[in-house]
């Protein structure tokens, strides 16, 4: 595992390095697309749906959640509030989510939340904190933490993540370092946005290896985190002031310690409307 984490951040340092030549120039672009709801009204509703298939007849999942956002202080603060109803198998479970985006000044911002549920199948308790900083030549530092509480486990996961936009693309890398009781686990992840237009409408290509404790897309237990992941994906976001509409396609294949494997195919589908 550690010589895949190493083999990973260097290829990072090395990718980033990379654009970094090939940009060559030391102007700062600041919050662009990472922080993408700065572009959108004082009050924002949306409705977004996860599906979830799977190969060998198991029971498919389907995850709903109803989410309010309201922008205040002159927009230097963003309240997010979201219902999450997940059904599976005729059983089903509830949870809520309160974040907040936090703008300190033109070239950092953080992003911090709290949920709860039932227990039955999500996580019974969950923190995070991530802090955000542009840097120059159109990068951005991701550094944060996530406490995650279950019915048999309490994992905690350091995040690091870095993100460059070159013209037209936003790339972004994140790590994540989870514990486990006395088990240590890594994934990361992959993405790539390509935008049409200055409304931001775009394509979007995702990868990754290891489960992120922030996945939507599993019922929560150790053996998922555990779980060595592999998925890609594509999606396609579209705006049409004042609605967007975002949608996304994943394949992940899963492969357990105890040596069952399975295919699993996740449908995103978003929609939000804007308004004052």
């Amino acid at each position: 595992m550690y010589r895949k984490f190493l083999i990973i951040v260097v290829f990072q340092i090395v990718f980033f390095s990379v654009l970094s030549y090939a940009e060559g120039t030391d102007t700062l672009k600041v919050e662009k697309d990472s922080i993408s709801y700065r572009a959108i009204n004082a009050n924002q509703i949306g409705i977004m749906h996860l599906q979830s298939v799977y190969n060998h007849d198991l029971p498919t999942m389907s995850t709903t959640s109803l989410q309010y956002l309201r922008k205040i202080n002159d927009n230097r603060i963003t309240l997010i509030g979201r219902a999450n109803y997940r059904v599976r198998n005729h059983n089903s479970s509830m949870k809520f989510d309160l974040e907040a985006y936090l703008k300190h000044g033109k070239r950092s911002y953080s992003f911090v939340g709290a949920a709860v549920s039932d227990q039955k199948m999500f996580p019974a308790f969950e923190t995070y904190y991530s802090f955000y900083l542009s840097l120059k030549k159109g990068y951005e530092l991701e550094t944060g933490l996530k406490f995650l509480s279950a019915a048999t486990f309490k994992i905690f996961t350091p995040v690091v993540g870095l993100s460059k936009e070159v013209g037209n693309n936003l790339i972004t890398l994140r790590n994540f370092f989870t514990f486990a009781e006395k088990n240590r686990y890594y994934g990361n992840s992959f993405s790539w946005k390509y935008f049409l237009n200055d409304d931001r409408d775009h394509f979007s290509l995702m990868a990754g290896l290891g489960n992120a404790p922030d996945s939507k897309n599993f019922d929560f237990s150790e053996q998922f985190i555990s779980n060595k992941l592999q998925y890609i994906g594509l999606g396609f976001e579209k705006n049409w002031k004042p609605v967007k509409l975002s949608t996304a396609v994943v394949y992940n294949r899963n492969h357990f310690s105890t040596g069952s494997q399975f295919d699993q195919f996740d449908i995103y589908l978003n929609l939000f409307y804007n308004f004052r």
